[in-house]
């Protein structure tokens, strides 16, 4: 098998293994997709909950060294993204 697809398969089987007690939230996702984040790319790094940045509390920070390549905003399965979009 791929190794991007068995990296997606990993990560769809954590969250499907968090959802079957019925009592996970959104920041019970973040080790899977911290894991998620860092197998896509040798030495990216997740960092979640970082500190207060100007645009924001971004959920994740995704870095490579030095440099910061992007951020994640995490929502929870069951929540529309289109009222998270409108959201503050």
């Amino acid at each position: 098998m791929d190794v991007n697809k068995r990296v997606v398969l990993d990560y769809l089987q954590a969250l499907e293994k968090n959802l079957v007690r019925g009592d996970a939230t959104e920041r019970t996702h973040y080790p899977a997709l911290k894991t998620l984040m860092e197998s896509i790319e040798k030495g990216i790094v997740a960092t979640s909950e970082a500190k207060r940045i100007e645009c924001g509390a971004p959920d994740f920070v995704i870095s490579r060294g030095e440099l910061t390549v992007g951020y994640i905003e995490a929502k929870d399965i069951d929540k529309s993204l289109d009222e998270a979009e409108r959201s503050e």
